[in-house]
């Protein structure tokens, strides 16, 4: 990951740009706004870092004595990159790989299964989705459809709904944020922030009707979503299949935000 530097600048200029074990790093409080469990984000840091043991270490007792307060620190890492105990995966970003693929490669399609945009009468079905794909990623916390998280999704002004439809009766929808920009490289992308189908039997080829509809309503910037590691085993042990069956097809690891104790 190459940091722009107007974004050094302006964490130099902030008083975030800091170093431990001789690498640079770039952290700030950054409380998670499901659990409201407090938390440092190390936005940004030296490629090498995530490296060294030595440096990991440097780490965060450089965060301890810096004068924050937090529960745990989080450190962005690019790419596939396992680090030791104590740390843990937290949020995984994904890459979509837009290769095109020959005519009917994949599983076929059942009869009836359509993609369509959504309109403003879908908004509920929508904020339902949303509701429950957070609460699948944060068990055990109380997310309705006017949950804050949900409301900024739905409306932020580049949101973009598909919904998938088998025989014309909606079963699943993909969300984008279509115009976001990495606050540290300065890369424009396109969030895919949610697919969720309630009907079973057309989950497999629904999602991927969803995501290849997705991928083409945002031709030109990179489609990117992501896996949250739920604390739970049985939860964190089906966000790692998803996981591996993401990288295993179209997807690729871009970063992780890794997890420790403070």
């Amino acid at each position: 990951m190459t940091a722009t530097r107007e974004y050094l600048r302006r964490a130099a200029a902030a008083g975030l740009l800091r170093e431990a074990g001789g690498f640079g790093f770039v952290a700030d409080r950054c409380d998670d706004p499901f659990t409201g469990r407090r938390q440092v984000l190390v936005e940004y840091c030296d490629p090498r870092l995530p490296a060294s043991s030595d440096a990991l270490g440097a780490l965060r007792r450089a965060l301890r004595t810096g004068g924050e307060e937090a529960d745990v620190v989080l450190l962005r890492v690019v790419g596939d990159v396992r680090l030791p105990a104590p740390w843990r995966p937290r949020l995984t970003y994904v890459r979509h790989d837009r290769t095109p693929r020959p005519p009917g490669a994949g599983v076929p399609s059942p009869d009836g299964l359509t993609v369509r945009p959504a309109t403003p009468a879908d908004d509920p079905r929508v904020r339902d989705w949303l509701a429950q794909a957070f609460r699948n990623a944060y068990p055990g916390q109380d997310v309705g459809p006017g949950h804050p998280g949900v409301a900024d999704v739905v409306s932020a002004p580049d949101r973009l709904s598909l919904i998938a439809e088998v025989h014309g009766e909606p079963v699943g929808h993909a969300t984008v944020l279509a115009r976001q920009q990495d606050s540290v490289t300065g890369e424009e992308f396109a969030e895919l922030v949610d697919t969720l189908v309630d009907d079973a039997g057309v989950r497999r080829t629904a999602i991927a009707a969803l995501v290849a509809a997705s991928a083409e309503a945002t031709e030109g910037r990179p489609l990117c979503g992501h896996v949250v590691h739920p604390y739970e085993p049985e939860a964190a042990r089906r966000a790692d299949s998803v996981l591996r069956a993401l990288v295993a097809g179209d997807w690729s690891v871009d970063h992780c935000f890794w997890e420790s104790p403070w």
